[in-house]
């Protein structure tokens, strides 16, 4: 009988940063919902993060809006997969150091940019969040982007079986 090879081949940057982006998002959506749950309005921070593309509309309303939470979690999702990219690219290796630094550099730069560029627009989750809960977000992001990209990394059993010829 032949013995059959399974070839394997690593994720490419852009399947790495996507993986790190949507650990990432989850992380922080949930982390924004459990912001506003704890105020009494869970969704209202979704709704302050859609700010970046519906403007004032966004501002101002502390229930679930169909035409703008949505919006909210999208942005969310796009920023953590850009940041996800990023880290992806900057990381270069599976070197937990190297990964480690990216993702605390992208998380630091993302919240400097927040804190003084975002922050001088009203509205959006600069006017919502203080600045304990923004350290808070973006160290969150930090931890999900280096979790994330490491497992992104990880090769499946089965991978790995049919790699060696198993």
């Amino acid at each position: 009988m032949k013995e059959t090879t399974t070839a394997f081949r690593s994720p490419s940057l852009v399947v790495r940063g996507l993986v790190a982006g949507l650990v990432a998002a989850a992380a922080t959506l949930g982390l924004l919902i459990g912001i506003g749950r704890r105020g009494g309005t869970a969704w209202r921070p979704l709704n302050s993060a859609a700010h970046l593309v519906l403007g004032s509309t966004a501002d101002g309303l502390w229930a679930f809006h169909g035409d703008v939470t949505p919006v909210g979690g999208l942005v969310v999702l796009t920023l953590s997969v850009v940041a996800g990219i990023a880290v992806a690219r900057l990381a270069g290796s599976l070197r937990s150091k190297h990964v480690i630094a990216a993702a605390l550099g992208v998380s630091l730069l993302a919240y400097l940019f927040h804190v003084h560029v975002a922050a001088r627009s009203p509205g959006g989750l600069s006017d919502l969040l203080s600045n304990g809960e923004l350290r808070a977000l973006y160290l969150t992001c930090a931890l999900a982007l280096a979790t994330g990209l490491r497992f992104s990394f990880s090769v499946s059993k089965q991978a790995e079986d049919g790699r060696s010829g198993s």
